[in-house]
């Protein structure tokens, strides 16, 4: 098959562009790939981090067209007749914002016009995890587009069925977390760190739904316990200055690490394979690329029991699921987990579970392409 994907990659940065390339890798073992990314993702006044872009080196053997603005209607058909020209077999659509519908709905609507190809949407999250005008109509405008919609949790699955599309919603997990980086020896990775001890992390890019002040509260209690350092790592997008006041007020400066800086793909195994377990206190999730990244590295979670996130984690088998904003029930699970030394199991159960693969990934979309009247 032609197979166009749509939707960030390098030099852009972050979790998607990331997805975007290892399925790009994937489907280029069997297929012929385009890929058309943006000229302009956000424009500086909405985007909070310092920059939108990857200083790591680009995906091997994968270039994008960099054609689409977010914010120039001129670039919107000039994306839709590109597509068109490529004459694909199927177009595939990353989604994850209704900021993202105007530009989205309109380049396919003119590919769709010039080229009828089978448009697979895979939804990151079906809406937004905080306000945003319009989002519904937005959100709508862009999905209809598509003949199907591939989403990663049973919660998306819940929020697609709301727009009543027309078309079947294919439901496949997140597969595991690769192009990270090769595992590291614990001690060396540590070492390298400058870190001693037990040590618990926090990984992504902060935004407030992600529940860091949640977890620096519980970590007041867990350290009461436990002899530990938490690992906060992701570059701040809203809520710094309350975690640094919380940090201060909990008498917490020398059992937390603040490494405020988005991490390129080549760094990520250093801090996952320093610590001894990975704690997600989200306060709303769909689903999250984090726990994947976690199991890669055979690294156990505790999380909070909301939207997909205990889809992926099997409670008492790779992890630990808690209630949200609960800083006494998010300190007794990580005090649970290293009184009774859960760890060397949970690790053990990780690496032998059966995982969605990204082979799995790319068979679902050929087969959606190939046979659409069996979903």
């Amino acid at each position: 098959m032609n197979i166009c994907l749509i939707g960030p990659m390098h030099p852009l940065r972050g979790g998607i562009a990331h997805y975007n390339a290892q399925l790009a890798l994937e489907l280029k073992k069997r297929h012929e790939i385009a890929m058309i990314s943006f000229s302009r993702q956000y424009p500086a006044v909405l985007f909070p981090g310092r920059t939108q872009f990857d200083p790591g080196p680009p995906p091997s053997g994968l270039i994008a067209e960099p054609l689409l603005d977010s914010i120039n209607p001129v670039s919107w058909l000039r994306t839709g007749r590109r597509i068109a020209e490529i004459a694909p077999d199927l177009t595939v659509v990353h989604w994850w914002h209704p900021f993202f519908g105007p530009c989205l709905g309109a380049a396919v609507r003119v590919s769709r016009r010039r080229f009828g190809a089978r448009v697979i949407f895979i939804c990151h999250n079906v809406v937004p995890h905080e306000p945003f005008p319009a989002a519904d109509s937005l959100t709508r405008f862009a999905l209809a587009t598509g003949h199907a919609w591939l989403v990663q949790s049973e919660t998306d699955q819940r929020h697609l069925e709301l727009f009543n599309l027309r078309g079947p919603a294919l439901l496949a997990p997140h597969p595991p977390g690769q192009g990270f980086g090769e595992p590291i020896d614990q001690e060396e990775a540590k070492r390298r760190l400058g870190l001693t001890g037990t040590i618990l992390l926090f990984f992504g890019l902060i935004r407030r739904y992600k529940g860091l002040p949640c977890l620096l509260e519980a970590m007041a209690l867990v350290l009461q316990q436990v002899d530990c350092t938490l690992l906060v790592v992701g570059e701040f997008y809203d809520g710094k200055d309350q975690c640094l006041r919380l940090i201060n007020t909990l008498g917490l400066a020398s059992r937390v690490r603040v490494i405020d800086r988005f991490i390129p793909d080549d760094e990520v195994s250093l801090y996952f394979c320093a610590a001894d377990l990975v704690v997600l206190p989200y306060e709303s999730a769909t689903q999250s690329g984090i726990v994947p990244i976690a199991y890669a590295f055979e690294r156990p979670v505790v999380v909070t029991a909301v939207g997909g996130l205990p889809e992926a984690v099997q409670d008492g088998e790779t992890g630990l699921l808690v209630e949200p904003r609960n800083p006494t029930a998010l300190a007794a699970a990580i005090i649970r987990f290293f009184e009774e030394r859960l760890g060397p199991a949970f690790s053990r159960n990780i690496s032998q579970r059966t995982r969605f693969s990204w082979t799995d990934l790319a068979r679902t979309l050929e087969l959606a392409a190939n046979h659409p009247a069996t979903y």
